[in-house]
């Protein structure tokens, strides 16, 4: 089996951007919309200079921002991929992906609908994230939704060649039982944090448990 791309979204300090450099994760990712994970682009951006992440992707998480502050954090952060995680259209997905001609992806709820969202979505986006339904929440709960629906979420990535992640209460401990369902990639937030900060001794406990899974 072969093991998913791994994205450690919602780095908040030094110490996790530090914990994610020893790490084998290929996405990092950074929220820059109203949390408590909330970080600056130029917070990010000190950080990943003092820790470097060259084999590393750079995510940058925005929720139904403008374009004039998705702007200000590319210049500043230069991130490979946009993370749209709020109630953007289709026509705004595009509209960023023209403007900053980056990867864009698209976080959407799972629900009974998410698949024929995800057909509205295609032409405009490069990926999705897929994420437990929280009534008031844009993610980072620590909530997961049934895994049982991962596989339609797998072939619709694979029928149309776009990367699709899980995310959603992914922990060390949880993580094998979604194994089966091969996702493309997972996406960890709160499940590898301990008392709001990124937990090394998690992420290695986690990529054991993946390195068993191949």
């Amino acid at each position: 089996m072969i093991s998913p791309y791994l994205k450690l979204c919602g780095l908040h300090s030094e110490h996790d951007v530090k914990v994610a450099s020893l790490s084998r994760a290929d996405y990092v990712g950074f929220v820059m919309a109203e949390s408590k994970r909330k970080v600056t682009p130029h917070e990010a951006a000190s950080w990943l200079e003092r820790h470097k992440l060259p084999e590393k992707k750079v995510a940058a998480l925005f929720v139904n921002a403008p374009l004039k502050e998705i702007r200000e954090a590319v210049e500043v952060l230069s991130p490979d991929v946009i993370q749209l995680h709020g109630a953007e259209s289709p026509e705004k997905a595009a509209e960023v992906k023209k403007t900053f001609n980056l990867e864009v992806w698209k976080a959407l709820p799972h629900d009974e609908d998410t698949i024929f969202q995800m057909n509205e979505y295609l032409s405009s986006v490069d990926g999705f994230v897929i994420d437990a339904k929280v009534k008031g929440a844009w993610g980072g709960t620590g909530q997961s939704f049934d895994w049982s629906h991962v596989p339609e979420y797998v072939e619709f990535g694979k029928n149309y060649s776009l990367p699709v992640l899980i995310a959603g209460g992914i922990t060390p401990d949880n993580v094998e039982a979604l194994m089966p369902f091969k996702p493309w990639g997972i996406d960890l937030s709160s499940g590898l944090e301990t008392e709001g900060l990124k937990d090394e001794n998690k992420l290695i406990c986690l990529e054991k448990r993946l390195e068993k899974n191949e």
